[in-house]
């Protein structure tokens, strides 16, 4: 992993420095504002497959491994399309390889249960086998989803960023960038960006990638807007403490 700052331009106002990463201050993100990319922090990804259907084996291959990460440094980008991370494809976990883990995690593979995040970062955390939790890298789970009411038709997928541990889970039928730009979407939750609201928007509107139907009032459209500048700073801020966090001693 790399260090990296990002410039901010202001046409007027000020900017403050949050470990190296100039970010606007107190509410200053105006129309003359621009943030300016001088290097780019990279993250190494590690992939676990964590289901053992044959419907995912056949999509969850190392070379699709290979495509999510590019698809994820095409699209987790600017407004403007300026990337604002880079990741790395560093190794992918087969389930044949984990399945006898003493890690926990393992065994909500396939389980007819709805995804409890609690559950889940508990579980994470509680993790120490390097398989199924890399401890410098950003994990990516790909599972079968399940649903009280859909079963396991239900494709939610979900990113956290667990005290700057992050990880994300994508649901196999969401791999290659299928329904609502799953990767970079997940990636920003784990990157500490919440949704947002687009009154009005339909299914195939042009929207922000943290868009979001939860609001009731419009649907997420096509998450296809880059971050803005709000999100860019809070991504940076956040990716800093990640590289801390994952650069530390085991």
């Amino acid at each position: 992993m790399c260090r990296a700052g990002w410039r901010a331009s202001l046409g007027t106002g000020s900017f403050r420095s949050f470990n190296g990463v100039a970010v606007l201050a107190f509410g200053l993100f105006g129309q003359n504002a621009i943030l300016v990319p001088q290097e780019t922090l990279g993250f190494d990804i590690h992939f676990v497959i964590l289901s053992n259907k044959a419907e995912v084996r056949q999509v969850a291959t190392k070379e699709q491994m290979a495509k999510e990460v590019e698809i994820l440094n095409h699209h987790f980008v600017t407004e403007e399309g300026k990337p604002v991370l880079q990741f790395r494809l560093k190794s992918v976990a087969f389930f044949h390889e984990i399945q006898s883990s003493r890690c926990s995690l393992v065994k909500l593979a396939d389980v007819p249960a709805e995804y409890d995040g609690q559950t889940w970062q508990t579980l994470f955390n509680g993790c120490d086998d390097a398989k199924v939790v890399d401890p410098h890298a950003i994990n990516f789970y790909v599972y079968d989803s399940y649903k009280s009411d859909k079963g396991f038709s239900d494709t939610d997928s979900h990113g956290r960023k667990n005290h700057h541990r992050p990880y994300v889970l994508i649901d196999f039928a969401r791999l290659n960038h299928k329904n609502q730009a799953p990767e970079e979407h997940e990636m920003g939750h784990a990157f500490g960006l919440s949704h947002v609201c687009v009154p009005g928007a339909k299914r195939d509107s042009d929207t922000n990638i943290m868009a979001s139907s939860e609001c009731g009032q419009g649907s997420g459209g096509l998450r296809n807007l880059g971050f803005n500048l709000k999100q860019v700073a809070i991504i940076l801020e956040v990716a800093h403490k990640v590289q801390k966090r994952l650069m530390a001693p085991d």
